[in-house]
């Protein structure tokens, strides 16, 4: 429409000539296939990574990495004395909200990860109500690595693509599950029945 030519390093190409055209769309193509076969081979190495339990987008607070591919329990006590309260009045209280409200009320901090350019740190603050749940049921505190907890749903709005990621997935449908892979803070069947009990407060 406006006698526009697009040039690259082969060649002045002119998008009113068919043939132009028909060259064009080859290009564009295989230029999608490649960066297509890519991405896959990308996705297929952080998968048999996970399939090892190796990978770690980030490291829950009361854990540090050994190497690259590796955690443990976090050497500061405090920090892992702080984790292990929260599961101690859970036991007790057996709810969330009432071990958020007791926390607050003995003006007891949990630490959390910052990050900024000179690398994370740690902060102590005052939990809100979902520090205490995340801690609760996040399956790597008994031992366990799991990989696809949450997953992107893409949907059409208004005629155009939209994806939004942080969806949880169901425990029977997680993609990698890796029981006993570490240290935890309390056992695999503590955890289970943790979880049978924030359900069963949600449904109350």
């Amino acid at each position: 429409l406006v006698d526009t030519l697009i040039v690259d390093e082969e060649g002045v190409y002119d998008a009113r000539q068919a043939n132009d055209r028909l060259l064009l769309g080859m290009k564009g193509t295989l230029s999608e296939m490649e960066l297509t076969t890519l991405r896959q081979r990308a996705y297929e190495a952080e998968m048999q990574k996970a399939r090892r339990g190796e990978l770690f987008m980030m490291v829950a607070i009361g854990y540090v990495r050994v190497g690259k591919d590796r955690i443990t329990l976090d050497p500061d006590r405090r920090i892992r004395e702080a984790i292990g309260l929260v599961f101690r009045k859970f036991r007790e209280l057996a709810s969330v909200r009432q071990v958020l409200l007791w926390l607050r009320q003995e003006r007891i901090e949990l630490p959390a990860q910052v990050r900024s350019p000179a690398g994370p740190s740690i902060l102590w603050r005052l939990p809100v109500y979902n520090t205490v749940h995340g801690i609760l049921c996040n399956p790597l505190y008994a031992g366990a690595y799991v990989f696809g907890r949450t997953k992107t749903l893409t949907r059409i709005e208004q005629g155009r693509k939209r994806s939004t990621a942080g969806h949880r997935v169901v425990q029977k449908d997680w993609p990698i599950f890796i029981p006993h892979h570490h240290e935890g803070y309390i056992s695999w069947e503590e955890y289970e029945a943790n979880q049978r009990q924030i359900t069963h407060n949600a449904a109350m």
